[in-house]
């Protein structure tokens, strides 16, 4: 059975790249296991509630599909091009994400896997800062539950271990993903927006 790579990308401010992706094992040919793939973050991202805390200056460019060898090398690739924007008008920072975390049955660290989310709109934080509000957590659930609905009976979304452990998975082996979840806290991706050079101001001495 074929094993693929597949993968989502935009921009943030027409600039600055964000991607997440994801691994699966498959029956279908490359170019319906993109088309499953394809059509899966469309409805993620046209998602009205979803949209609706994803800043306009967010904007979905693309996804692809690659076939991967028996070393989990990436061989041919099907692309699918889009250009689908948010409709919030404020953005938080560039490189702060929400995550959605993909589990196994393996209990270890070895056993899940994430999606950094490209940045969120301010509307979609609590009312007191910090966290996402519970009502924007439950709009990314909807969103990634119509991507899920979109891929199943096509694809087996799995975690690949690139490196065999002691004690836990081998080698080149994969797991099962059997669940998911949202949490309402942030992480970071660095490398989002890192080449952009900041305006600074002088202090006066």
């Amino acid at each position: 059975m074929p094993n693929y790579l597949h993968n989502a990308s935009g921009l943030i401010a027409d600039t600055f790249p964000w991607s997440f992706r994801m691994y699966s094992t498959s029956a279908a040919t490359e170019s319906a296991a993109e088309t499953s793939w394809s059509n899966a973050i469309d409805a993620m991202f046209t998602t009205e509630a979803f949209a609706a805390i994803v800043p306009e200056t967010v904007e979905l460019t693309g996804t692809y599909t690659s076939t991967m060898n028996a070393d989990w090398k990436q061989t041919t690739k099907t692309s699918t091009d889009f250009s689908v924007v948010g409709t919030a008008s404020t953005a938080q920072p560039n490189h702060r994400c929400e995550v959605v975390t993909w589990r196994t049955a393996q209990a270890t660290r070895y056993g899940h896997g994430r999606w950094y989310l490209p940045c969120l709109a301010t509307t979609a934080l609590a009312s007191g800062g910090y966290y996402l509000a519970s009502a924007a957590v439950g709009d990314i659930v909807s969103a990634v539950n119509a991507a899920i609905s979109a891929w199943t009976g096509t694809l087996q979304p799995v975690i690949l271990h690139r490196k065999g452990t002691k004690s836990g998975p081998g080698p080149l082996t994969t797991d099962n993903i059997i669940s998911g979840d949202v949490p309402d806290g942030f992480d970071t991706q660095r490398r989002r927006a890192d080449k952009r050079v900041p305006a600074r101001t002088s202090l006066t001495f």
